[in-house]
């Protein structure tokens, strides 16, 4: 696939973030995609066809001279083949030493072929999905409707990850989220390791403001940052968790790699493609950059309030997810 890096991508790039990111990068959520790994009859899915090269050189155009590795995660997507997706995954995986996988899974997967396929393709965590939802119901739905009990119970057996996009409209401020979460890590499953996508799912300021007293509490809850472009959630977590609990995560290809941001509006946020929104450029010379480049901005910003310091920056991007996932 093509990388539509821009003038005003590289000049944000040289101007304002090549001084803030570190040597190298560890990118803790993103995503490949193949549409042959679609059952038959499936609707065809407008998303990029993406190997790992195609994130490799996404890499080297985002991150000029800085090596960077991935945390690839199954592409949640209803009418796919899980096995066929998984086995590509696994394929994909394999070429980069540095590179680790969750596997996709539904509430229809059998737990024997979870744990084989984690125990043959050196998958480290699970990456279940709100749209899977036994429910039917896939934006109020709890963590155990699209994510079995019995799968957690195999999760906690081996000490896999998992990685959460909460749902219900509160994500991580939502009470039944926050009970569920304190359940199982302080009682149920002390040993699964829970990485919070999306800032705990906080696009907006308002459920990580609610929530983060409380999930600091709470053991073997991990964060990464992707595809929030908003600063007060990223200040949040800087000034109030521990900053080893905190990844850098892209959401990359299709939902970062974008002339664009998401944006806030109250507690409802938005993704905004000002490339069809036939915007006015009348007033200036500058021109939208990549939504990456919007949540490293916020993510600068947010560093500076915060006062973090270099060492510190450099764990968010990259030590601290190799040290969890015992990567070096």
């Amino acid at each position: 696939m093509p990388v539509d890096y821009r003038d005003c991508d590289r000049q944000v790039w040289e101007e304002e973030l090549a001084e803030f990111v570190p040597d190298r990068v560890f990118d803790a959520h993103c995503h490949l995609f193949w549409n042959d790994t679609m059952k038959p009859g499936a609707d065809f899915s407008p998303r990029s066809e993406a190997n790992l090269t195609d994130l490799q050189k996404w890499g080297d155009a985002l991150f000029p001279g800085r090596p960077i590795s991935f945390l690839i995660l199954g592409m949640p997507k209803v009418g796919t083949d899980v096995d066929k997706h998984n086995a590509r995954l696994a394929e994909q995986v394999a070429l980069d030493p540095g590179s680790r996988a969750n596997l996709l899974v539904t509430p229809e997967c059998n737990v024997d072929r979870i744990r084989e396929d984690l125990d043959r393709h050196g998958f480290i965590g699970l990456k279940p999905y709100r749209v899977f939802s036994a429910t039917g119901d896939i934006n109020n739905c709890r963590i155990h409707e699209f994510l079995p009990h019995e799968q957690m119970e195999l999760a906690n057996d081996l000490g896999c990850w998992v990685t959460m996009h909460l749902s219900r409209s509160q994500g991580c401020a939502d009470e039944h989220n926050l009970k569920d979460l304190a359940e199982y890590t302080n009682n149920r499953y002390p040993r699964i390791k829970w990485i919070l996508a999306h800032c705990a799912r906080s696009f907006t300021y308002y459920p990580i403001q609610q929530a983060v007293d409380r999930l600091r509490d709470m053991p073997n809850i991990w964060y990464d940052l992707s595809a929030v472009t908003t600063l007060r959630p990223f200040i949040t977590l800087f000034q109030k968790e521990k900053l080893e609990r905190i990844f850098y995560g892209s959401d990359g290809i299709d939902s970062a790699f974008f002339h664009g941001k998401y944006v806030p509006f109250g507690r409802y946020w938005f993704q905004v493609y000002p490339d069809d929104a036939e915007f006015s450029m009348a007033h200036t010379d500058a021109r939208p950059i990549l939504c990456i480049y919007e949540q490293l901005l916020a993510m600068k910003q947010a560093a500076e309030v915060a006062q973090l310091s270099a060492d510190d920056i450099e764990g968010i991007f990259w030590r601290n997810a190799v040290t969890a996932l015992e990567i070096e």
